[in-house]
């Protein structure tokens, strides 16, 4: 009889080995039946002593069809019955294991051409996969296998040695093709075309109607976009601009955006962005407000600045932790259901608001009324729930009602406070309160650009708090930067993500701040960077670092998804790092990146716009502006706030204070060296790889230099430089 490893807690319900665990995702299974090991040497020790495959399940908290998978199977006894007997099961959340998470998504994508969460592999006790599948249901269905059906067939064909080598004949082709794909090798030089066939790739997939790319489902995709926003300031092509406007402007309307609490739902089932996937993640915010910053920086739209200040108090009211980090993400379901904590019907809004409010906001939902106050429609009914989204501007609406805009909008906005105090009565959807190193680089970096682009240094003190936690509670003895912390505990060493992020978001203090801690700090995590991820042989980053845990494939993440690539995120800031320290260690290992990924690129540039962002500041004629001058006198604030209200996407910003020339800045950037005051005022000084221009001392004729001035050259359109 097999050993029974379930727990009775004191209210006679089962425990498994996962109660141990602080992850929220696997916590959430620590009470099923299943009898589930998180990812370690115990399990893959009892498979392999009892010569049973492994059952691997990779999810995070937020995912609504893990929760469904969850539901349907692992609380059920008969499917559990079946993976205790047959496997070892072991459970992995993705956000604090995204290398696992990626090497067996790789594999996925290889054997079935698709991915996506939960992840299920069937495997040998040794990590290599001979079954792949996304959310599999507990019984089957036409065309996708149930968990009751594939367990025991599995299983029994296991035990017998003749039909055990049927499972596995196709286990070894997937990891070695996945391993020529993941960690490809081969340099080659940077394709010339590179940066306008990217810009013809996306607009042939853009959907001029709503905006963004494709069909349903529909995807933020923010690099996208800031891509596009950077090809429109070098070449001038106005349409490059108009499919960012456009984007931005259909997704700040439509449903994917919680027009009550702000913050951008993951992403949408239809091409309209109006039915989202309900949960919210920390990224989506964070790279999200940086594409909305460049739009208002670029057009001068208030309308992009107020969608910016609207997520990040969203992600200070929901995300933020007491001790200044941020949290992963809100789930999209509460026990009522996925989206039933947004969701509204028509009774319940007229059960909340005044007649007045009521009328308003019906019309600015674009849900019209009969004269005697009902549906005019036919396609929504008085109980059927709904995504409240207001499609309609509020001059739009104030038109309709006889009302003026001002009117209109404080009506709205009574309206929405009382609808967010009975929300906020409702069950409510969890947070996953994990801390995550990169996806913290990423808020930093938002907070700290917001600061200075729209003027308001609280959220300047916002990204100090955060990186503060970061870089003092998720740094180990040895100086290793720790991937995820949760209640006081992490051990999984970062991953080149977390290396690159969150030197990024301190390249960002910086600037905002102009204290040297935080250059300094940025260009160490870009040394460690290189020292503990570089791959000296073919070029380019492993996602995991040397020393960490062996898994079947090594993966060297290339392309952009939901956040760039962690290639493309060290490219960022070693583009940087070199550019401001001139160091040649540095250009070289960026020049033998760009040479590693230049074959994958040459086949899609479209697939690669981050990368392609780095490869322009890094072969363009990026600029660093050097403001000589004492911090906090008007003269030199008048030049910051010049510099850091203009789109200037490849400028960086340095202080110099004259009285500091043996400083930490001037001593650890060639560049800040020998500016001095311009008759006798604080003066800006624009330099490029070869020159600096004459001193400035005025910010409106600053703002107009790095306003006209780009990236590229002339002679270089297609921004490839010397790479």
């Amino acid at each position: 009889m097999e050993a029974n490893h379930h727990e009775e807690r004191a209210d006679g319900v089962g425990m498994n080995r996962l109660r141990f665990e602080t992850s929220p995702y696997l916590l959430q299974h620590a009470d099923n039946p299943v009898d589930w090991f998180p990812w370690g040497d115990e399990a893959f020790s009892k498979a392999a002593t009892e010569d049973k495959p492994v059952f691997l399940s990779i999810g995070y908290s937020s995912c609504h069809w893990c929760h469904v998978m969850e539901q349907e199977s692992f609380r059920g006894p008969d499917v559990a019955a079946l993976l205790n007997r047959f496997f070892v099961s072991v459970k992995v959340d993705r956000e604090e294991r995204p290398d696992i998470d990626q090497a067996y998504m790789a594999m996925a994508q290889v054997a079935t051409g698709q991915g996506g969460w939960p992840l299920t592999v069937l495997m040998t006790p040794d990590g290599r996969p001979f079954f792949l599948a996304t959310y599999l249901p507990r019984e089957s269905l036409p065309g996708r296998v149930g968990m009751l059906d594939l367990l025991p067939y599995v299983g029994e064909r296991w035990r017998a040695p003749g039909l055990r080598a049927e499972l596995l004949k196709s286990s070894s082709d997937i990891v070695e093709y996945t391993r020529r794909i993941v960690a490809p090798s081969g340099e080659a030089a940077f394709p010339d075309d590179a940066w306008p066939r990217a810009y013809r790739e996306l607009a042939e997939s853009f959907d001029p109607l709503h905006g963004g790319f494709g069909d349903a489902p529909k995807f933020p995709t923010p690099e996208r976009l800031r891509f596009l926003l950077r090809y429109w300031k070098d070449t001038g092509e106005v349409r490059a601009q108009d499919m960012v406007t456009r984007t931005l402007d259909e997704m700040r309307q439509g449903g994917i955006y919680d027009h009550l609490g702000s913050g951008f739902h993951r992403y949408s089932v239809d091409s309209r962005w109006a039915v989202p996937h309900f949960e919210k993640m920390l990224y989506d915010q964070a790279l999200l407000v940086e594409a909305y910053l460049d739009a208002f920086l670029a057009t001068g739209e208030q309308r992009y600045a107020a969608t910016a200040r609207d997520v990040l108090a969203y992600v200070q009211r929901r995300l933020g932790g007491p001790e200044g980090a941020f949290y992963c993400a809100e789930d999209a379901d509460s026990e009522e259901g996925e989206g039933a904590y947004y969701q509204w019907t028509v009774r319940q809004l007229r059960q909340t608001l005044e007649p007045a409010q009521f009328n308003a906001v019906m019309n600015a939902a674009g849900l019209p009324l009969d004269e005697g106050g009902g549906l005019a429609g036919e396609d929504l009914s008085e109980d059927q729930p709904f995504v409240l989204a207001f499609v309609n501007p509020v001059a739009d609406t104030a038109q309709a009602l006889g009302l003026t805009p001002s009117h209109t909008g404080e009506v709205l906005d009574a309206a929405i406070a009382a609808l967010l105090s009975v929300r906020d009565r409702r069950k409510p959807v969890q947070v996953d309160d994990k801390v995550v190193a990169d996806w913290n680089g990423h808020a930093i970096a938002a907070f700290a650009r917001a600061g200075r682009a729209l003027g308001v240094p609280e959220y300047v003190d916002v990204a100090r708090r955060a990186a503060a936690f970061v870089l003092g509670r998720m740094v180990n003895s040895d100086g290793v930067l720790i991937h995820a912390y949760k209640d006081g505990a992490g051990a999984v060493p970062g991953f080149v993500d977390d290396y690159a992020a969150m030197a990024r978001g301190l390249f960002e203090l910086y600037q905002s701040s102009q204290e040297a801690r935080y250059l300094t700090s940025a260009l160490h995590l870009v040394d460690r960077m290189v020292e503990l991820f570089h791959d000296e042989v073919g070029g380019g980053f492993f996602q995991t670092g040397t020393g960490a845990e062996e898994l079947v494939v090594r993966v060297k993440p290339v392309y952009d998804g939901a956040l760039p690539s962690g290639n493309a995120l060290a490219a960022s800031v070693l583009a940087v790092a070199a550019r401001l320290t001139e160091r040649a260690d540095l250009e070289d290992v960026l020049g033998r990146l760009f040479a590693f990924v230049a074959p994958l690129v040459s086949q899609s540039p479209g697939q690669f716009v981050s990368l392609l962002m780095a490869c322009r500041s890094y072969a363009g004629e990026s600029r660093v502006t050097v403001i000589a001058g004492e911090p906090g006198t008007s003269d030199t604030d008048g030049l910051l706030r010049g510099a850091a209200s203009v789109y200037a996407p490849d400028n960086f910003v340095v202080l110099a204070p004259p009285d500091e020339p043996d400083g930490v800045v001037p001593a650890t950037l060639p560049m800040a060296k020998g500016h001095g005051l311009f008759q006798g005022r604080s003066a800006a000084y624009v330099c490029t790889r070869h020159a600096c221009a004459e001193p400035l001392t005025d910010p409106k004729e600053l703002h107009l230099l790095l306003a006209q001035a780009s990236s590229g050259t002339p002679e270089d359109a297609n921004g490839t430089g010397r790479v």
